[in-house]
């Protein structure tokens, strides 16, 4: 990064910063602190609600994920209006009929305080968790930016956004989250144009779309047979490939993501406060609405930003390994390991070559264009497999260890490197210093939700509950700010441990382990009349019991655990509530 790049940046930042604890650094009570005194608009809620999701990690990972695989992830959305529908019928009436400051609130006057506190315990580990990984996605930016180590750039960032939400509460995140949209689809429309512009130059666009479209990379929908094809073959290792096992296909990205969905932003404390900090209930409902209906076209540019890239890279020449970290391991290299990169680097190179050439052919269109599909795809995957090869020879000392003592391996990947490497590599310094901001913008909101959402939940849902049940609002708001700190720095110091791997994939993995249970608990409490405390309170249990089996013995993909725990938590409940119903 250049001075000019560097100005755009601080500039940006640091009026976003600016601007977002001016709005409510002088908030006095928790419902002002936790709450913006629920006056935010609902246009400014639903672009909080969109910000969350169009975070750091969305465009970091999400970009990785289209260069590696396409369009396929833009199935995972697809069920995203269906849920928002059903979360404005039922859910947002359910919490503005009083003043609740968190969800949980709600499951203590419908069921009891364990139920409230064991709901409130399973969304305070999964958004730690989730937290941790949304904290990895900027620092990846920074530790380019500055050559840092990521560890380091992980604590700055992470003690960064803290130190943000503390000062400035959920107004802040709010209005944060509104001038990062704007900040963010700038940002990405400049991305887009730039990459239109490079490719259009290299293969022209009608060729670039031919050349994705033979490389498989414009498959946004994936159906797989009949379910029953696959059924009988679902434990253990004869489950891979399988319709249960399989990530990303059209079912599970309707009825996975639909429960995920209803889940996240129906039951997660950090996108309640949204519907929470509106004026009203129709504003609260216009706010899930708003993002329901623009999140899959964003969410589908980000990944074709992906794609765009893949055919840059291939047109040009393309990385072998994108993490610098990587880099340094290579460089260090010796012995077998040594002779087995440089073997991959070289297939590397031949495959990189076939396949800029076909790829010129297929682009071409015509009788040619058609006879070179087969060769230019095959080169395709020679070169992925080559680039996964590279990265297998350097960490044979792990898999050796790992290997002794019983346990899998997984090479770390580098997908979350490749839009970073393009930044600095390529973009204009005026636009870098614009997504650089863009990027940071989305840390200090996602961040700060997060944050926010596990304060309100430690404070309210148990502080104020069990620990000092008459405290002043003064005290109470001391306190607030304490645990928002001790929040900040415990996720922080787990954010390294969830680095590797896809950020896109593995925020939305970690969360689908709790939110199909969770969601169940409320399922219970609107569906089911007769359903009690002990029937909640077991439903809730059973869910995630249920999780950690069929994680543990079978080979299901993680967007079904959502459907999974809460099909577990509403049976149970309804079983126990026809044997033991609540009394009233």
């Amino acid at each position: 990064m250049n001075w000019v790049a560097w100005a755009v940046f601080a500039v940006v930042t640091l009026y976003t910063i600016w601007d977002g604890v001016r709005r409510t650094a002088g908030a006095k009570t928790m419902d002002a602190f936790f709450a913006a005194g629920r006056s935010i608009p609902w246009w400014a809620a639903g672009l909080s609600v969109m910000a969350t999701q169009l975070s750091a990690i969305t465009l970091i990972g999400g970009v990785g994920m289209g260069y590696e695989n396409g369009l396929e992830w833009v199935q995972f959305y697809f069920a995203l209006p269906f849920a928002m529908v059903v979360l404005c019928v039922w859910f947002v009436p359910m919490y503005r009929k009083s003043p609740v400051l968190t969800a949980y609130e709600f499951l203590e006057r419908r069921f009891s305080p364990s139920t409230r506190a064991l709901t409130s315990l399973a969304f305070l580990l999964s958004r730690c968790l989730a937290f941790s990984v949304v904290l990895y996605a900027p620092a990846v930016v920074f530790s380019a930016m500055t050559g840092l180590d990521i560890t380091v750039t992980v604590w700055v960032t992470g003690l960064l956004t803290t130190a943000y939400t503390v000062v400035g509460g959920v107004g802040g995140v709010v209005w944060t989250d509104v001038k990062q949209m704007v900040i963010i689809v700038l940002g990405i429309a400049a991305c887009l144009c730039t990459l239109l512009v490079d490719v259009a130059g290299e293969l022209g666009l009608s060729g670039a779309l031919r050349a994705l479209g033979a490389a498989g990379k414009l498959n946004a929908v994936e159906a797989h047979d009949a379910v029953w094809t696959y059924a009988p073959a679902f434990v253990g290792e004869s489950a891979k490939g399988s319709f249960w096992a399989d990530k990303y296909n059209l079912w599970n990205g309707l009825f996975g993501t639909f429960f995920l969905f209803l889940s996240y932003f129906g039951c997660d404390q950090s996108q309640v406060q949204s519907i929470l900090t509106s004026k009203s209930q129709d504003a609260s409902r216009r706010a899930l609405l708003l993002s329901a209906f623009t999140k899959v076209p964003l969410q589908l540019i980000v990944l074709l930003l992906g794609c765009l890239l893949f055919v840059h890279r291939a047109a040009g020449e393309e990385p072998l390994l994108y993490d610098p970290a990587h880099e340094a391991r290579a460089e260090a290299l010796q012995g077998p390991a040594r002779v087995r990169f440089e073997a991959a680097r070289q297939e590397h190179t031949v495959a990189s070559a076939e396949r800029k050439e076909r790829m010129a052919d297929v682009a071409a269109g015509g009788q040619q264009g058609e006879n070179a599909v087969g060769p230019y795809r095959a080169a395709t995957q020679r070169a992925a497999a080559a680039r996964k090869a590279a990265r297998d020879a350097l960490f044979d000392d792990e898999r050796a260890v790992a290997s002794l003592r019983g346990e899998e391996f997984k090479t770390p990947g580098d997908s979350n490197y490749v839009f970073p490497r393009y930044l600095f590599a390529e973009m204009p310094k005026l636009l870098l210093g614009l997504l650089v901001a863009a990027i940071f913008a989305a840390a200090i909101s996602s961040a700060a939700g997060a944050l926010s959402s596990l304060t309100a939940a430690t404070m309210v849902d148990f502080y104020r509950r069990w620990l000092a049940p008459t405290a002043s609002e003064q005290s109470s708001l001391r306190m607030s700010k304490v645990v928002m700190a001790c929040w900040g720095v415990a996720a922080t110091a787990a954010a390294v441990q969830f680095g590797d791997g896809p950020l896109l994939e593995k925020v939305n993995e970690v969360g689908s382990f709790f939110y199909g249970s969770i969601l169940g608990v409320f399922v219970l409490a609107l569906a089911v009349p007769r359903a009690g405390g002990r029937a909640a309170t077991a439903g809730l249990l059973t869910g995630l019991s249920a999780i950690a089996l069929v994680h543990a013995t079978m080979q299901f993909a993680f967007l079904w655990y959502n459907l999974i725990g809460c099909v577990v938590c509403v049976a149970t409940g309804a079983l126990i509530a026809i044997v033991a119903p609540r009394r009233v």
